[in-house]
């Protein structure tokens, strides 16, 4: 039989396929993506319709090497990463390298919004080609957002700091922050006054009112005087009765099953999850758990979908259960259909349990907490979504008087009260920035014996100051309300979007609120003041449609970017131009300095040599061919006059002749402020180089490590060290007269222990670095040690069947992951603790080895 390759992205996501697939397919991980733009150069060829050039990632070059060798066996591959823009696009970079390995192979395209063993049944019997369009838009998104980050960054660095970025939809999302947090400081709070009485009627009993009119109009009482006058008014009157009275029967419907953004938002205020928590939770349950049922299953589909639809298959799975468990007077008539948005992906069906027969308590024990509480949200909202309405009645009673002031003041009391639960039962989680009124029971008796007409009597009045309020500031998941209403982002991205300004500190969240801080503001200002087309709100919502409309088959990726890309040039043009000085001054000053012979020599700085003739005559040839300085040019040569004016005579005279002597002030001013800081700087590194200890003959220890053959870093981890870089950022710090500090001489004397079999003269370094001399017998126990290590790990690579991972209290025991991180940390040549020794012969001694 030929070997059938699949390739997914996720190892969980593999292992579940496996099970489910059996015998006759190779199950492989992508890791995610495994080509992108390059990282350290713009990637993208203006020139010819904006062709992306893409290169393979390195952090993914040892998982690429085993793909192409798997390719060379395979007699088919299947390509299976998630069915989106961005699965789509990994599944057509992994055949575009791998057909280059074994060009005889067919490839296949599966998709599946759920991991169960019917719908991978289904995909495998039906497999596709790739969708090209879904690759053009993801190819097209990738490119704007590189174009944009790639151009625009650059203006920050010279206005605001190094290493600050611009991004097409993150900087609207800080916009969208920034704007929120100016009104709520701009607002202006207006006094207003509530009035709270307590009635009786009859045998009714007690019930409250709010009073909500005067003479048939608004509540207008905007302080304490006003709100005395009405006090003694209402006090004064006499002859309450029941002006009105309504009973009305309403049905409250259930909200739509989750799509991304609506769980994101309902997990933040209902868990307080992260988004990029909840996302990262709702894939682990995707891709599949254990749950007794011999492998692991997807548990619900998957999570990346802004499409409300259900199948019909799930919907009558739910109505049988829902009329089995809750009664059939929970069912509704007909299945309820919900409506996507336009732009909503058809094929995608909502996020919801894959069995809803598996209840939260049934999966329980199998599920960590975080993971039990997401499910129970999905399987609860999803349940309720197909439950019948709850039914309700709503009393409005109004009890009027007319007052000794001639006006007629009229009090509202309402009370809701629930008759059939209906979807209730399953589902009452209020949610935040949700506009459902609270249900007030407290008053229904007294409301529902009242008649029309009843007098009644005033018990009691009470007053209560008031003050409007801004809008709240954003939480994530309303900042997510607020992009989706825009249509701003997808569903792939609300998390990214969120996460990466919180990251970039351009917000910090206090009491799970967004507050834009001060770097925050000030790119947000610029960015709006240079680029305001590009970081409008609508602009950027039009650019998704448009990706849309590429996905759809409607327009060709290049021509949308040719159309973008015209407008956009234009924009940063006019961006870069702004603030640019008048030809005239800069004329002048250059013709100033034109004769100036008293340039200090180049002075070299910690990443580059400065040269102030050289940067001169660099302008003046730029100016000369007819190019416009910039505003970060001309405050440069402005700077450049200003360190030279005791030796240019006539500065201030040629600075007031044409205009700029208000900026040369000012950039004298910043001199002497950069230089005071210089100073303070100075002092404290003397200060520290005198608290540093000795260095003699630190250079010794330098060249002696130089020649040193380093070990590759670790890469698979998360968090990673490379001794090489490390070594030479010490050297580096040392050769540049800074000394070093007590720690890092210590970790230079580990870094030479580590590697001492390669030192000649370690015993030098031993002195030199003051390190503590070896204990023989520990040496001796040391070796011991890493020589039973070794031969343990030789043995356990023999191992072919291990036993299955366990999942005991939420946490997963790998025997097999245990055993190839220790045999990695050896081969980096580290030590075992006494802890991971102890576990590894435990582990080994359950394989029947010693």
């Amino acid at each position: 039989m030929e070997n059938k390759l699949v390739i997914v992205e996720s190892p969980a996501k593999a292992r579940t396929i496996g099970k489910m697939l059996g015998n006759g397919y190779t199950i492989k991980a992508s890791m995610g993506h495994v080509r992108d733009l390059p990282t350290k150069s713009f990637g993208v060829d203006l020139e010819h319709d904006f062709m992306p050039q893409y290169e393979e990632s390195r952090e993914r070059l040892k998982n690429l090497s085993e793909l192409k060798s798997a390719a060379k066996k395979a007699g088919e591959i299947y390509l299976a990463p998630d069915p989106d823009r961005e699965g789509e696009a990994i599944a057509w970079h992994l055949r575009e390298i791998l057909k280059a390995c074994n060009r005889k192979v067919p490839f296949k395209r599966v998709t599946f919004h759920e991991i169960t063993r019917s719908a991978i049944s289904r995909a495998f019997q039906s497999p596709a080609e790739l969708d090209m369009d879904k690759v053009d838009a993801q190819q097209a998104r990738r490119v704007l957002d590189r174009i944009v980050g790639y151009m625009v960054s650059p203006l920050l660095w010279g206005r605001i700091e190094k290493g600050v970025s611009a991004g097409r939809v993150q900087s609207v999302a800080l916009r969208l922050v920034c704007e929120r947090e100016r009104i709520i400081k701009d607002f202006i709070p207006e006094e207003y006054w509530n009035f709270l009485a307590k009635f009786t009627s009859g045998a009714s009993g007690m019930f409250h009112a709010k009073l909500f009119k005067i003479n048939g109009g608004k509540v207008e009482i905007h302080n304490k005087t006003e709100a005395d006058a009405a006090l003694a008014a209402v006090r004064g009157a006499g002859g309450w009765r029941v002006d009105s009275i309504e009973t009305v029967p309403r049905k409250k419907y259930a909200a739509p099953p989750f799509i991304t953004s609506t769980l994101q938002q309902a997990a933040s205020s209902a868990l307080g999850f992260s988004a990029n928590s909840t996302m990262r939770i709702a894939q682990e349950l995707y891709e599949g758990v254990d749950v007794g049922t011999g492998g692991p299953l997807g548990l619900i589909t998957y999570m990346r979908t802004d499409s409300v639809t259900v199948s019909a298959e799930a919907q009558q799975a739910a109505r049988a259960f829902i009329s089995a468990h809750y009664g059939p007077e929970y069912l509704p008539e007909k299945p309820p259909v919900y409506r996507s948005k336009a732009s909503a992906q058809g094929a995608h069906e909502a996020i919801r349990p894959t069995d809803v027969t598996l209840t939260p308590d049934k999966v329980k024990e199998f599920l960590d907490e975080r993971q039990y509480k997401l499910y129970t949200l999905v399987w609860r909202r999803f349940t309720a979504s197909q439950t019948a309405p709850a039914e309700q009645m709503r009393t409005t009673v109004d009890v009027a008087a007319q007052a000794p002031d001639s006006r007629t003041y009229t009090f509202r009391s309402i009370a809701t009260v629930t008759t059939f639960p209906g979807y209730l039962k399953v589902y009452d989680i209020r949610e935040e920035g949700s506009d459902e009124e609270d249900e007030d029971t407290r008053d229904a008796e007294a409301l529902k014996a009242l008649r029309k007409a009843d007098p009644c009597m005033l018990k009691d009045l009470l007053t209560e100051q008031k003050f409007t309020e801004p809008p709240p500031r954003f939480s994530e998941a309303t900042l997510i309300k607020e992009l989706e209403s825009n249509g701003v982002g997808r569903p792939s991205t609300y998390a990214t979007i969120v996460n990466t300004i919180q990251e970039r500190k351009y917000v910090l969240k206090e009491k799970g609120k967004l507050i834009p801080t001060d770097l925050g503001f000030r790119i947000n200002d610029y960015l709006v003041d240079r680029l305001p087309e590009l970081f409008q709100v609508g602009f950027t919502a039009k650019m998704e449609d448009e990706l849309d409309q590429v996905e759809e088959g409607k327009v060709q990726w290049t021509s949308m970017m040719h159309t973008f890309y015209g407008k956009f040039e234009k924009w940063l043009r006019e961006a870069k131009a702004q603030g640019a000085p008048a030809s005239s001054k800069v004329n002048a000053l250059l013709c100033l300095m034109n004769d100036f012979n008293g340039w200090n020599p180049p002075e070299k700085g910690e990443k580059r040599v400065y040269d102030d003739k050289k940067f001169f005559h660099s302008i003046c040839r730029n100016f000369n061919d007819g190019k416009a300085l910039s505003a970060p040019q001309w405050e440069a040569l402005l700077r450049l006059a200003v360190k030279y004016r005791d030796r240019l005579p006539g500065l201030p005279e040629c600075a007031a002749e044409n205009a700029f002597d208000e900026e040369l002030r000012s950039t004298i001013e910043e001199q002497k402020q950069r230089q005071t800081l210089a100073k303070e700087r100075r002092q404290r590194k003397e200060e520290a180089a005198a608290e540093a200890p000795a260095q003699e003959n630190v250079s010794d220890v330098f060249d002696a490590m130089k020649a040193i053959a380093w070990k590759e870093p670790d890469k698979s981890s998360r968090r990673f060290f490379d001794d090489k870089k490390f070594f030479e950022s010490l050297r580096k710090q040392s050769e540049q007269g800074r000394p070093l500090s007590e720690k890092q001489l210590a970790a230079l004397g580990k870094l030479a222990e580590r590697y001492k079999e390669q030192l000649p003269t370690f015993d030098h370094i031993v002195s030199v670095l003051n390190l503590p001399p070896a204990d023989p017998a520990e040496e001796t126990a040391a070796s011991a040690s890493m020589t039973e290590t070794d031969e343990l790990l030789r043995k356990m690579k023999n191992i072919t069947a291990w036993e299955e991972p366990k999942k005991v209290r939420g946490r997963i025991y790998d025997d097999k992951v245990f055993f190839e991180s220790l045999a990695k940390q050896r081969a980096a040549g580290k030590i075992l603790s006494d802890k991971q020794l102890a576990a590894l012969k435990k582990t080994a001694a359950k394989y029947s080895i010693s």
